[in-house]
């Protein structure tokens, strides 16, 4: 008995001590197949590479047409005319060339603007002849001549540039005011917002200058105004058109205003010979709101009341009052009556 656990102990000593042989053996196992996992990985990587390198070096040794866009400027236009519309700011061209010349240029050049020439080349003229064009083909030459000597052109998009022309003009234009402000309350602006100068000589199209009625400034909020105001200010910029200035001077004053009341005498209009009319009451009042400067002016200013004979109504017993030239300096006026009685008869 005693010999069968001695015998049971020391193999259970062996089997412990196999198994830690083994332990410390397999990180070292584990090691070695990583390290031949990263070999195999790293061979293949490399054979990828190199095929890859290859392929490419076999690609670009071909010919390829591909489609450049390439940037277009425009110079010397006829002196008497001046260009209206848009015009292509960019060609496509078809191009014929080695792979290594493609992927050269694609990568590492800036494409530099091809500038063409107007004045080089007669127009042709369509059925409206301020519209001439030009078939891109006839420009092939050209263009040629400015791309890259390894770049071979086979064909120019769009196919036709066409040209919109008008007459070239200059003439004054008065310069108005693009202001959104309030003012304080009591006050008003003494004349008008003052800009020096007050006109702009402006050459461009005839087309339009025909039809411009004024050149604005540039838009600007003042907020309220407390006090007079002073500034240069910018005309705003029309791209079709230019100005021989580009800044005004610009002066606000302001003023306080008043209400005052005139009474103006009714006259009657188209009154034939034979008939007397007379309205009731014979004159309206008339409540102006105005600057102070202009306070002296309104009382022996002209105002006319009028009623019209012709707008009599059979049996209306009165007729419409309407106030005539009325002063442009006035902030705002009121009158009553609106309408007065009349009575008729002959002479």
């Amino acid at each position: 008995m005693q010999l069968n656990q001695r015998r049971l102990r020391l193999r259970n000593k062996l089997t412990a001590l196999e198994n830690s042989k083994l332990q410390k053996k397999w990180p070292k196992v584990r090691e070695g197949q990583k390290l031949q996992s990263k070999k195999r990985i790293l061979l293949f990587s490399v054979f990828l590479l190199i095929s890859a390198t290859i392929w490419l070096l076999n690609a670009l040794s071909k010919n390829y047409t591909s489609v450049l866009e390439y940037p277009l400027v425009y110079a010397d236009f006829p002196e008497d005319k001046v260009f209206i519309g848009d015009l292509p700011e960019h060609l496509d061209l078809q191009i014929n060339a080695h792979g290594y010349a493609l992927l050269r240029y694609r990568m590492f050049r800036k494409p530099v603007p091809i500038s063409f020439d107007i004045s080089a080349f007669n127009l042709s003229r369509g059925q409206d002849s301020s519209s001439p064009y030009i078939l891109t083909r006839y420009l092939k030459d050209q263009i040629s001549r400015q791309l890259p000597a390894e770049l071979q052109l086979l064909e120019i998009k769009p196919d036709t540039l066409s040209f919109q022309f008008a007459g070239k003009v200059s003439r004054m234009v008065k310069i108005q005011a693009d202001f959104n402000y309030s003012i304080v309350t009591q006050f008003t602006i003494k004349d008008k917002i003052m800009l020096t100068p007050d006109s702009v000589e402006v050459t461009g199209p005839d087309l339009i200058l025909d039809t411009l009625a004024f050149i604005y400034t540039e838009r600007q909020d003042l907020g309220e105004l407390t006090k007079n105001y002073e500034d240069k200010v910018r005309l705003n910029q029309n791209p079709d058109l230019t100005y021989n200035l580009t800044r005004v001077e610009c002066f606000i004053e302001l003023e306080r205003f008043t209400e005052l009341q005139v009474s103006v005498p009714i006259e009657v209009l188209n009154l034939p010979d034979s008939i007397l009319l007379q309205t009731f009451p014979s004159s309206i009042k008339v409540n102006c709101k105005i600057g102070l400067s202009k306070y002296d002016r309104i009382e022996s200013y002209p105002f006319r009341a009028v009623v019209d004979y012709e707008k009599i109504e059979e049996r209306a017993p009165t007729l419409s009052v309407s106030i005539q030239n009325p002063p442009d300096y006035l902030l705002s006026y009121e009158y009553y009556p609106k309408t007065v009685e009349f009575l008729k008869s002959r002479r």
